[in-house]
């Protein structure tokens, strides 16, 4: 099958499944590379720098996340950064590409956007009109974090239907991890979004337990 992206490349940080706190369910996760916001504390540092991470053939990407979701029984996809809506055309033919080879399943899609949702639906339309939930806005850590989605109160919630709204209300009202811990290749991820304090208070306590980390995203 021949699909409409081909050529079209994305750089990305890293891909991390299955992920539980970044939405409802099992998920895959997708870190893209590459942000010129920069929010101050933002706990993904690593993901600004545009020439960072790795490029690959969007069509290569949508191929190993559909076979994630499948593989694992996955319930999703979670895409964060980094900033997505910097790379609007390789993202949307990625989500495309995901639901055609994992058709009829549906795949529902959570982007996290550090734009506003007005100025994120003009940088990336595509991509926008294809997610069931968009968490948009700037991070500011002079604000407090609000439930399971918002890392700081500022920030907006839009879906794309009142079932997917009641979806993600039952998963924000359920118990459940706030922060959870994955080891990827050599490296310790916290995945989530931590509360002020909560990255230095991880990789202090795990220096009094003689684990010194070589180098932490949230620090430039």
């Amino acid at each position: 099958m021949v699909h409409s992206g081909a050529g079209l490349s994305l750089r990305i940080a890293r891909i991390l499944a299955p992920v539980t706190v970044l939405g409802p369910g099992r998920r895959v996760a997708l870190w893209v590379q590459g942000c010129e916001i920069g929010c101050a504390g933002c706990a993904s540092v690593d993901t600004w720098d545009p020439a960072g991470g790795f490029a690959l053939p969007a069509d290569e990407v949508a191929e190993r996340l559909a076979e994630q979701i499948r593989d694992g029984e996955l319930d999703g996809l979670t895409i964060t950064g980094g900033e997505p809506t910097s790379q609007p055309h390789a993202l949307a033919e990625l989500v495309s590409q995901v639901r055609e080879r994992l058709d009829p399943t549906p795949v529902e899609v959570l982007v996290f956007t550090g734009r506003t949702y007005q100025a994120a639906a003009r940088a990336a339309p595509g991509l926008v009109a294809q997610a069931d939930c968009i968490v948009a806005g700037p991070f500011r850590r002079d604000l407090p974090a609000a439930g399971r989605l918002l890392a700081s109160s500022n920030q907006t919630v839009t879906y794309r239907s009142p079932a997917v709204r009641a979806y993600y209300e039952a998963w924000q009202a359920a118990e459940g991890a706030q922060l959870e811990v994955a080891v990827d290749q050599g490296s310790v991820f916290l995945v989530g979004l931590p509360a002020r304090g909560d990255l230095d208070n991880f990789a202090n306590g795990l220096e009094r337990r003689g684990l010194n980390l070589a180098g932490v995203s949230w620090r430039p």
